[in-house]
């Protein structure tokens, strides 16, 4: 069973931010390995590494095979040939690349993943319902967060409810495009009714409310993770700088 962790979310994302930009200025292979290494382990820790790696591969897999395409297969340099045949040339510089573009993508890829398993979501909008943020910005992330999953649960029983009537049965690319049709118009009206009501009830309760209102969700935090955080984005702004400047310098 997947363990909780007593972080604040922006402690989270202030510390991935950190982790991301500093191993993608440093684009270092072993940097890029040791921050998966990382992730890899507290996603163990905590009960989420198969999730991590599914949902990794599932972006991974098609990137890398791309970038080895473009960098490693059909590469223009000739210096460390490997192999030839027809239009494809395998050069050690292009597999090279292909690589650490890769590696860099997926430190991007596994640390955003890692936050959305580790971070709850009710947690992050009330924390930021407790920042000095704009209301509006807490309503914009939570209907992100919970009304896609509820229009995919909804479009599902939409498709339920045709495939019982026998409508969008057609196979192959026109039974594709029919089922879409059929399920797009009434999720669409659907979503609009949903907005609506939503719209009434935010009115009603006087969003965005003004002036100190009582919160029914509280986000614990201390004084040693504000610090944290102020620590982590110094070096998510300053650490690439740091490391990128004496490449500037020999410019």
């Amino acid at each position: 069973m997947p363990k909780s962790i007593n972080l604040h979310p922006f402690t989270v994302l202030a510390l991935a931010a950190a982790v991301v930009t500093m191993a993608t200025a440093a684009n270092l292979w072993w940097v890029s390995c040791a921050v998966l290494t990382a992730c890899a382990l507290v996603a163990g820790w905590t009960g989420h590494l198969r999730r991590l790696a599914v949902l990794s591969a599932s972006i991974l897999i098609p990137t890398f095979a791309s970038l080895l395409l473009i960098h490693g297969l059909v590469s223009q340099d000739a210096s460390g040939l490997i192999a030839a045949a027809g239009p494809f040339r395998v050069t050690v510089s292009g597999l090279e690349t292909a690589m650490v573009l890769g590696l860099r993508t997926a430190v991007l890829v596994v640390a955003g993943l890692l936050c959305t398993l580790l971070i709850d979501k009710h947690q992050l909008v009330a924390a930021i319902d407790l920042s000095p943020a704009p209301p509006q910005v807490g309503y914009l992330l939570a209907a992100t967060l919970f009304l896609l999953p509820h229009m995919a649960e909804k479009q599902r029983t939409i498709g339920q409810a045709q495939a019982l009537r026998q409508a969008g049965t057609g196979r192959g690319l026109s039974g594709w495009f029919q089922r879409v049709r059929l399920r797009a118009v009434p999720l669409v009206l659907a979503s609009l009714q949903d907005a609506h009501d939503r719209s009434a009830h935010l009115s009603a309760r006087g969003f965005p409310a003004a002036g100190s209102h009582a919160r029914l969700r509280t986000v614990a935090d201390s004084v040693t993770q504000q610090r944290v955080r102020w620590v982590a984005l110094l070096f998510a702004v300053l650490g690439p700088i740091a490391i990128l400047a004496p490449f500037w310098g020999s410019r």
